[in-house]
């Protein structure tokens, strides 16, 4: 085992390696929401319109130490995922004391086709998977020692789960199920004021982010159920087909077969396979019922693959080892051709989104002239150019009309106001400055047909 260990080790490295030069080389763009999260950490507060504020908080830490290029804000994701994966190596030792296992599980979970992915990706899902796993972590250790350190321990790791995605709420179901297994549920009950500690620090690392809903007329709990569309519910099986399939590409398509063909042949409802399933099942289950009724996106049970992968890891390893190594080999070649893909630049698939801004917005920015302000219809679009001009002084807004809903963050902190009077640039739509009080003419100047957005994207400029 310890030329293969050598083997893994080395594999891991070269992966991490091949990641940062990748990041380092590519043209590619940052995507909408990550330069949104760029924005927030510029505007720290306890709360945004559709996100706790954890991300923005690490985002502003990092750029304070090491800038805010492209690179740095990338190379975050890929060492958050390291240190989950030493997390995920401490959960698989924990439940089966094999240190092998244990290593061949966390480099199964480096090398998944989801967080090959997502360690592209600057998104909230990173911080909440590692504190999600630190909190089965803790969960484990609470089981073997139920101090009253473990119990407050877990309380701040599900708290700052919470202040990075509240889907952290499935963390929460979960444990609810807990008490339906039997050594968990007398443990639990006979330390009951330490399991309330444990939620009293929870509410008091979440109060401030509840507070500033309360303040902003919970327009974050708006926004999520709005996001959900449960209202619109109806029977689709389309939608939950896609759903399961991107669960298993996400999870590693090798590795699920081998579960279903020879794995659940030793499967054993002992207290680990409950623990897994426990902490992994109903989240998908909640997910894939939505997909059904609404639509769910690929990362919205992104919670569920940690125990669901540890639990098919586990089974195969003790039946089909050596399809594990293919597993892993297999991933790595995925990794491996996405990361080419990121370093060389492509503008295929998911990359079309991040391919050709920062080209578009010199263009615009060469317009300008002398206005200096610039006003953009589209949150996304927003967001990519606030970054690409973040040192050019260059004021940007969004237009809004008081009083109306609230679609985005920046229409509460990046509004332009209905009495405005200085001219500017605008990209969107004529209809969105109606609502300007202020004599203005409106001159056409461009339409633009950009590969990162469906429509074309029409350019004015607006002069009082």
């Amino acid at each position: 085992m310890i030329n293969e260990k050598i083997f893994i080790y080395l594999f891991c490295l070269v992966f991490v390696v091949f990641k940062i030069i990748s990041i380092y080389l590519t043209k590619l763009d940052l995507f909408g929401d990550e330069a949104q999260y760029w924005i927030w950490s510029k505007n720290l507060d306890f709360g945004y319109y559709s996100k706790p504020p954890l991300l923005a908080w690490v985002i502003a830490f990092v750029s304070s130490l090491f800038g805010s290029s492209l690179f740095v804000l990338k190379a975050i994701p890929i060492f958050v995922y390291c240190i989950t994966s030493l997390v995920v190596y401490f959960i698989s030792k924990k439940l089966t004391e094999n240190k092998d296992l244990a290593i061949i599980t966390a480099v199964s979970f480096f090398v998944m086709p989801g967080v090959s992915f997502s360690s592209f990706l600057l998104s909230t899902d990173v911080l909440f998977i590692l504190f999600w796993s630190l909190s089965l972590l803790i969960v484990l250790r609470i089981k073997d020692a139920p101090s009253i350190t473990n119990f407050l321990l877990l309380g701040i790791f599900v708290g700052l789960a919470f202040m990075s995605k509240y889907a952290a709420i499935y963390f929460v179901v979960s444990f609810v199920f807990l008490f339906f297994e039997k050594t968990m549920r007398r443990l639990l009950l006979d330390n009951w004021i330490k399991l309330f500690c444990c939620c009293f620090v929870i509410v008091v690392i979440l109060s401030p982010n509840i507070i500033w809903n309360l303040n902003n007329n919970w327009i974050t709990l708006d926004h999520t159920s709005e996001n959900a569309a449960l209202d619109r519910a109806s029977f689709n099986l389309f939608e939950s087909s896609k759903f399961l399939l991107s669960q298993i590409v996400m999870i590693g398509p090798l590795v699920f077969l081998s579960f279903v063909f020879w794995g659940l042949r030793v499967f054993r409802l002992d207290f680990n396979t409950k623990f897994l399933i426990i902490f992994s099942l109903p989240t998908f289950l909640i997910v894939l019922a939505e997909s059904m009724l609404v639509r769910a996106n690929a990362n919205w049970a992104a919670a569920s693959l940690m125990g669901g992968l540890i639990l098919f890891v586990h089974a195969v390893y003790k039946c089909r080892k050596k399809i594990l190594y293919y597993n892993l080999i297999l991933n790595f070649i995925m990794g491996f051709a996405l990361f080419y893909f990121i370093a060389i630049g492509s503008s295929y698939g998911p990359f079309t989104r991040i391919s050709g801004i920062s080209s578009f917005g010199d263009e615009i920015y060469n317009k300008v002239g002398d206005n200096k302000n610039i006003v953009v219809g589209e949150r996304m679009l927003f967001s990519n150019l606030n970054y690409i001009f973040r040192e050019r002084q260059i004021k940007m807004f969004v237009p809004y009309l008081p009083n109306s809903e609230i679609k985005n963050h920046f229409q509460i902190t990046n509004a332009l106001p209905q009495n405005f009077k200085n001219n500017f640039i605008f990209l969107g739509y004529e209809e969105q400055i109606k609502y300007l009080r202020e004599k203005h003419k409106i001159y056409f100047l461009k339409e633009y047909s950009v590969v990162f957005q469906n429509e074309p994207i029409k350019v004015y400029e607006v002069v009082f």
